[in-house]
């Protein structure tokens, strides 16, 4: 088994079209969305009380299970196509195998 986590920035939706592509492939065991939660800091005395509600895309690290080697640099492929032809940055955090 081959493990590999991806760092994604992109918007929610662009997030969930990636782990529902990687949930969908045969040689993917699991793909779950272990971002921690962001700190919410919007109260009154906060330095951005009063700032407009307007995000930049989010920030998702994605653990992916994988059968092996080959089938990570498959996975890995096929989620780096999908980042590119959706505008998202997609970094590799990490990669073993068991």
């Amino acid at each position: 088994m081959a493990n590999l986590e991806l760092r994604l920035t992109a918007d929610d939706g662009v997030a969930q079209a990636m782990l529902d592509m990687l949930k969908g492939m045969d040689d993917v065991d699991s793909a779950e969305d272990i971002t921690e939660p962001a700190f919410a800091a919007d109260d009154e005395d906060s330095s951005s009380a009063g700032l407009s509600d307007n995000e930049g895309p989010g920030s998702y690290l994605i653990q992916v299970e994988t059968l092996n080697d080959e089938s990570l640099a498959r996975v890995l492929d096929a989620a780096q196509a999908l980042a590119e032809r959706l505008g998202a940055v997609l970094e590799i955090e990490s990669d073993s195998q068991d």
